[in-house]
């Protein structure tokens, strides 16, 4: 993912780990970065990314079918 991409993320998009193939939920957006919950529990912890890490390089955003 490039950072152009992960500015314009949604709640609600879905995003996969592309080193690990976990896929997540946006479930928050702020300026300084995206809040994802990971797996199949909804409701469950998000983790936050901010926009200056390096994790969110490693997804791809993943398409609604």
């Amino acid at each position: 993912m490039t950072l152009k991409e992960f500015a314009v993320l949604k709640a609600g998009d879905t995003v996969e780990n592309v080193f690990t193939g976990s896929k997540g939920c946006v479930s928050e957006i702020k300026d300084s970065g995206v809040g994802v919950q990971w797996g199949a529990t909804p409701g469950g912890p998000a983790f936050f990314y901010p926009v200056n890490s390096t994790a969110w390089m490693h997804w791809s955003k993943v398409d609604a079918a």
